[in-house]
């Protein structure tokens, strides 16, 4: 149990130093910004890329290098919209952290008190941790890939293959874990306004 508490004593931390209205501000803007990447950054930019015939998500599936290679040549005329992808998925994962973290934040913040149903926020806040860790490591081994098209090292397919795939893995069980934490946390409050309103009529 002491391990356990010091494994969630950092995101204790960061759900404490910042008041509600912080955390629901950064909430607010990390949501804008997580849905504007996807629709005006995301969506545009992959089309260009799909003229080629191929698209990153195809690039991260590859398995050989004889794979790998047909569709780098194929990304050749569009490679300047497969670089800002690039960016544009690390905006995309800081906003995603950010966003998750602060829900949790807030979800932990109601739980208070509630020792069991707190684990939700705080093992979703480690599994956000682990998520974009895993999909910035994706990231970074694509950019090596597309950046040294005549030379890279083939066992950075691998490790592109290995990083999606458990990145994926935790995804699944993150994006439930947000909804639990957040019902738990509405539950609570509904709960606790309705026995005050209880207590008042008394």
């Amino acid at each position: 149990m002491q391990r356990l508490g010091a494994l969630f004593r950092p995101v204790e931390r960061y759900a404490n130093t910042l008041s509600t209205k912080t955390h629901s501000a950064v909430a607010a803007v990390s949501f804008f910004t997580f849905v504007g990447v996807i629709a005006l950054g995301f969506a545009p930019v992959t089309r260009r890329i799909e003229t080629s015939g191929y698209s990153t998500a195809d690039l991260q599936a590859a398995t050989t290098r004889t794979e790998v290679d047909t569709i780098l040549r194929a990304f050749e005329p569009v490679m300047e919209s497969v670089i800002l992808l690039s960016v544009l998925d690390y905006v995309f994962i800081v906003a995603g952290f950010f966003l998750f973290f602060s829900l949790h934040s807030l979800s932990l913040k109601t739980l208070a008190g509630h020792d069991r149903l707190a684990l939700a926020p705080k093992i979703g806040m480690w599994l956000t941790v682990l998520s974009r860790l895993l999909d910035s490591l994706e990231n970074f081994w694509v950019i090596l890939i597309y950046t040294n098209p005549d030379d890279y090292a083939t066992v950075l397919i691998t490790l592109m293959n290995r990083s999606e795939a458990l990145k994926w893995a935790v995804v699944n069980v993150e994006y439930p874990m947000l909804g639990i934490a957040i019902a738990l946390a509405l539950l609570t409050r509904f709960t606790s306004l309705f026995d005050g309103r209880s207590e008042t009529r008394q």
